[in-house]
């Protein structure tokens, strides 16, 4: 689930390297940050990410859904609205065992303890979070692409700053942009009520690509650093067949 979380933020995080004179229905975004380099491919049905680990996402818009592939297992792991379901039965499970802990402790202690778990692990936390866009009329350039700066706000707070360019400035069809919008709408929707359902929030309202981004707890920053309109492979698209699907599992009782 955490890193359900952790792909969706690689993903928005992301910046592209160059504008495009034609929009292009195959885009392959390389980028480079402190924690390494990841890359995205992406057309029209599908999109791969590949992150600084040895596992990597795909999304599937004819499957509606997400998959977790993990070559060193030879393992698949399927995000859908069933095993969704599981997931929201187990954090339901998680939250009731750590509520249950919590509630053994001094009584001048449980609030304190329940802050520390929900901050440990930010899916257990049930409050609805506030998140907005505070957009500045400020513009950049990154890599020669004409971005606005955006401030995203949680709960009243900056959180990440981006620098955002639209689709057609960087050479994105219509088609594998709106397939960007739905892998990130099919994430919101299957992971509704786990907590982690803020994960591809607000960038379904950014009518555009982070070209950087900058996290103001950290100073952490990622842009990119080179863009392809290759064709991407069936190959990389796919799953390997030979690959064992995981089940994920319903919690004990």
């Amino acid at each position: 689930m955490i890193r359900i979380r952790r792909t969706a933020a690689a993903f928005v995080l992301a910046g592209l390297s160059a504008v495009a004179a034609i929009a292009h229905a195959d885009t392959t975004l390389t980028y480079q940050g402190a924690s390494g380099a990841f890359t995205v491919d992406m057309r029209p049905g599908a999109v791969r990410i590949d992150d600084a680990s040895p596992q990597w996402q795909l999304y599937r818009e004819n499957d509606k859904a997400i998959f977790s592939i993990d070559p060193k297992e030879r393992t698949y792991t399927r995000l859908d609205s069933d095993s969704a379901s599981v997931i929201r039965q187990r954090v339901d499970a998680l939250r009731a065992q750590i509520e249950n802990r919590v509630q053994q402790l001094p009584e001048d202690q449980q609030a304190t303890a329940r802050a520390a778990m929900l901050q440990s692990v930010p899916g257990l936390d049930t409050r609805n979070q506030k998140i907005g866009l505070d957009r500045t009329g400020r513009e950049d350039r990154v890599a020669g692409v004409k971005c606005e700066v955006v401030q995203v706000v949680r709960d009243g707070q900056p959180a990440e700053t981006l620098c955002v360019a639209t689709p057609k400035a960087l050479g994105i069809s219509k088609d594998t942009f709106a397939s960007v919008t739905s892998m990130f709408s099919l994430m919101q929707t299957l992971l509704a009520g786990t907590g982690f359902e803020t994960a591809g929030l607000p960038y379904l309202s950014l009518s555009g690509m982070p070209v950087r981004f900058t996290d103001t707890n950290t100073g952490e920053r990622r842009q990119l650093v080179d863009v392809s309109h290759k064709r991407v492979s069936e190959r990389r698209l796919s799953i390997p067949e030979d690959y064992v699907e995981t089940k994920v599992t319903q919690p004990a009782n």
